[in-house]
């Protein structure tokens, strides 16, 4: 796969200390928070959301948009935000994006009409689309060939945050229907650090060069690997609490505790990241995935919760390699002019795969009879498709 591209080499970062790099990537990692707190901290106050606007005509419609609107705008306008950014500076986009993510995440603490509360949520996405692909983009801008160590604190970050942000989304829920928008709060203090640590990243001086072409085919490669990697991804994470349900695990609260100790086992593979970080992305996936077929086997085949238990643990080791190096390939593959337009493409690609998981698995459980079944059936695909990916991604181009 010589022939995708090299790497490109970051000059800036690697010839000089970087200021402020621990507050730069503390506040980096914070945004990379942001889009999962959009979603998960909301989980435990739908049947309030369903309670408080179940008279609207179009509440079955409605309801489920104010939890889903801002993934789907990020899949949609991921790559629309990055080109701005690479047009007129990180910083700027990405400090208005923060603030925007503010205002509209705590606008439905005093709004009472459901459109306004949608429409929102669909502000808030087109900010978290902004703030998704600067942050990612800018890992790779700042850190250069040492961006793995921060990747993998992303992993790292977002397991922990998700857990505790459903927690917290349902003690506020208990409160009010408004209560688990006032989390957005939290958006403030990431401002703050983005104005003291966020500056914008030195380009290359091109002269009078003439201007540098997008890399379509290596961008183009990221995302299709990027969206079939991310729909493997979370296969587990959106069906497990159904089988664990089905196979004996006795309430919501039990199925939550299970899924937040198999998450450490996340923890520990993105730490296994750090450690062999230098392995080309394909020999990186190929062990992801098939780490992940074991798990999504022992889940299919079990006969009782224990086993299941296992397998997602395991799963879920495997899925902690998964960002931080679908994320250090495509910072590696693309030039810092092009980066925030690039990585828009990764965000999109990563967040499509959300969305298209659930359908695909209702499709294998309708073609094989069940869903322990279809789960066996996407461990096979996700066991060939890891042998693909460590055979034509091994090669020095495709190292990240």
């Amino acid at each position: 796969m010589t022939s995708i591209a090299s790497p490109v080499p970051t000059p800036v970062a690697a010839a000089a200390p970087i200021r402020g790099e621990a507050g730069k990537g503390i506040t980096l990692i914070a945004a990379q928070i942001l889009p999962v707190m959009a979603v998960v901290s909301l989980f435990p106050a739908i049947p309030r959301l369903f309670a408080q606007f179940g008279g609207h005509p179009q509440a079955g419609l409605l309801v489920p948009m104010i939890v889903t609107m801002p993934s789907l705008c990020v899949a949609l306008f991921a790559p629309f935000a990055g080109a701005i950014a690479d047009r007129f500076g990180r910083r700027p986009s990405f400090l208005l994006a923060l603030a925007v993510y503010a205002l509209a995440g705590l606008a439905p603490l005093v709004l009472s009409d459901l459109y306004l509360v949608v429409a929102s949520r669909g502000v808030l996405g087109l900010a978290e689309a902004v703030i998704v692909t600067n942050s990612s983009a800018l890992i790779g801008d700042y850190f250069g060939s040492q961006r793995h160590r921060w990747v993998s604190w992303v992993g790292v970050s977002i397991s922990i945050a998700g857990t505790l942000l459903v927690a917290a989304g349902g003690a506020l829920a208990d409160l009010s229907w408004r209560g688990p928008f006032a989390i957005y709060a939290l958006a403030i203090p990431t401002l703050l650090l983005a104005l003291l640590y966020i500056d914008e990243p030195a380009r290359r001086d091109t002269g009078k060069a003439a201007p540098l072409g997008f890399p379509w085919g290596p961008a183009l490669i990221i995302g299709a690997v990027t969206m079939a990697t991310s729909i493997l991804y979370y296969v587990e994470p959106l069906h497990v609490a159904s089988v664990l349900m089905a196979k004996g695990v006795g309430s919501s609260t039990a199925v939550g505790l299970v899924q937040a100790c198999t998450s450490l086992a996340y923890i520990a593979g993105a730490f296994l990241y750090r450690r062999i970080h230098a392995q080309p992305v394909g020999v990186l996936l190929g062990l992801a995935g098939i780490l992940t077929a074991i798990g999504l086997t022992m889940i299919g085949l079990a006969t009782h919760y224990p086993l299941a238990v296992a397998g997602a643990a395991i799963q879920q080791f495997g899925s902690g390699l998964v960002i931080p190096a679908l994320m250090a390939w495509g910072q590696a593959m693309l030039p810092l002019e092009q980066r925030g337009r690039g990585m828009g493409i990764w965000a999109t690609a990563f967040f499509a795969g959300l969305f298209v998981c659930p359908p695909l698995v209702g499709l294998g459980q309708g073609a094989v009879g069940s869903l322990d079944h279809a789960l066996l059936l996407f461990a096979a695909i996700t066991l060939v498709l890891s042998l693909v990916s460590a055979l034509f991604f091994r090669t020095s181009a495709a190292r990240h």
